[in-house]
């Protein structure tokens, strides 16, 4: 397989990093003996819905399970946008995709989070940790100052954008390009980490593992042959199949009109399969962290870049939903809009399922097992929330929209702001504990108001009601997201104050 030659990402552009503050630079010895190890674990469009420890069915995540019993699962964790680069971007900064100028996924090239953005492996590489990143970046490669060395990662193992395939990967391992022929690729990621976990051992270490699963292939194999002409999860392990096959599946709205039924049964049994090689990795980690006696005081993370959808609302995908109906079309007729005289598959969105996210946080040295939370999580809580876990000063002037959420995890929070807002392109969305608005600034009449928990599944839109108390409701959230977006300078407050509110 060809590549074009990779940017270079050596050790001297981590080195070349600016110190954050002068407390920080502590010895690297001392620092080992109190702060504690951080493993975070991100899956590739892995849905809050797969995992079986949160109560869902058709699901098969033993290792997740286990590490849900020995940590904390959040209930109500969420991506603050709705596709891969944007989400990714609020992970590393603790900051609104807007704000760092990446408001859609990133093509091979692009250029990525500027410069001046702190990110918190930088935090923590400054601070003494060793830092490694393994998989998808997704963030910018356009030159060196956009790979992950420039962004605080020691080392990186992975792909610039992303994997492509579940077999047979091709890897940039630190710098160097190297083909894992008849290797999967969930394996392979999981192998390099424990590398990572090996070398590091006698010191404190960050690492990132993120995998490609359960995102949908982008090409198979050259040996494989596809039975079918649409995307795939194929070519995958037996063992991550098996559990799958004679299942019968519960699908989210069997009744939905139109729906391909039959590709909704194949996707999901093929989706819930890659889910299952990232969740029998994890095992594989976990055990290799009571070989190296790093249990106790290692922090293991596992979430999601966001959710995703399968037979979901009649679609499949995340925040650029596609229609799963037998001909490919809203049903509704709302969505069916046209570009060059041919309707356009996409249904941009922010429904629940595209940006809730798994989340799972295991530290037994100071978390109580087998706990979980129902305060609202976002993305943007990783940078505080880590830097917290560490024992680590956010630097002067770094600007963290997020919130630490270390006291709700050890049972101190008293008062939890449990309101997010999240984007996608054109759309805005004000969440709270019991209301949803959602704002589409491309087209007058496509604006979106849910009401939970009468209507987890957002099914109902009320955005048009006349009932005075919805009405009221409307406006105040319109009122909060508008401010937030003045806040934040948003690109799109300009038409926030302009377009009427359906």
């Amino acid at each position: 397989m060809k590549h074009r030659p990779l940017l270079r990402t050596s050790l001297a552009l981590a080195a070349g990093l600016p110190a954050t503050q002068a407390a920080m630079a502590q010895d690297a010895s001392t620092a080992s003996n109190r702060r504690p190890n951080i493993l975070f674990i991100m899956a590739d469009d892995q849905a809050d819905w797969t995992i079986a420890a949160a109560g869902y069915p058709n699901t098969f995540t033993p290792e997740l399970d286990r590490l849900a019993q020995g940590g904390v699962l959040i209930r109500n964790a969420f991506a603050a946008a709705a596709v891969c680069s944007p989400a990714r971007a609020g992970v590393i900064s603790g900051r609104y995709s807007s704000e760092v100028g990446i408001e859609n996924f990133l093509s091979d090239g692009a250029r990525g989070i500027p410069a001046d953005v702190i990110t918190w492996p930088r935090v923590l590489r400054d601070a003494g940790y060793r830092t490694a990143m393994v998989g998808k970046w997704h963030l910018g490669d356009h030159e060196d100052a956009d790979l992950p060395p420039a962004k605080g990662y020691e080392f990186f193992s992975g792909w610039p954008t992303g994997g492509k395939t579940s077999r047979d990967p091709s890897i940039c391992v630190e710098g160097q390009w190297q083909d894992f022929k008849g290797e999967y690729t969930s394996d392979v990621l999981a192998g390099l980490a424990m590398e990572y976990m090996e070398r590091f051992k006698d010191e404190p270490f960050a690492i990132s593992l993120h995998f490609w699963a359960p995102h949908a292939n982008q090409g198979v194999p050259a040996d494989y042959k596809l039975p079918y002409d649409d995307r795939t999860w194929l070519p995958m392990r037996d063992e991550d199949l098996a559990p799958w096959r004679k299942m019968e599946l519960a699908l989210p709205e069997p009744d939905f009109p139109n729906l391909d039924v039959p590709r909704v049964e194949r996707m999901m049994r093929e989706y819930y399969a890659s889910v299952r090689s990232n969740d029998r990795n994890v095992g594989r980690i976990l055990a290799k962290l009571d070989e190296l006696g790093l249990t106790e005081n290692t922090i293991v993370i596992y979430s999601s870049d966001h959710g995703y959808m399968i037979g979901h609302h009649g679609l499949w995908h995340k925040g650029s939903g596609w229609w799963i109906t037998t001909d490919g079309k809203d049903p509704a007729g709302i969505y069916n809009d046209l570009m060059d005289d041919r309707p356009l598959i996409v249904r941009d969105n922010l429904y629940d399922n595209s940006i809730r996210v798994p989340a799972i946080i295991r530290w037994p040295a100071r978390l109580k097992a087998g706990t979980q939370t129902t305060e609202t999580f976002t993305h943007l809580d990783w940078f505080p929330t880590l830097l917290a876990m560490a024992g680590v000063e956010a630097p002067q002037g770094a600007v963290l929209r997020g919130k630490n959420y270390l006291p709700v995890l050890i049972g101190q929070a008293t008062d939890w702001d449990n309101d997010l807002v999240a984007q996608h392109r054109k759309l805005r969305c004000y969440r709270t504990s019991q209301w949803k608005l959602v704002r589409d600034f491309t087209r007058l009449g496509r604006d979106e108001l849910y009401r939970y928990p009468d209507d987890p599944q957002e099914r109902h839109n009320l955005i048009a009601s006349d009932d005075p108390q919805i009405v009221a409701v409307r406006r105040d959230l319109d009122g909060r997201l508008r401010r937030q977006m003045k806040q934040i300078n948003d690109p799109l407050y300009p038409y926030a104050e302009a377009w009427p509110l359906d």
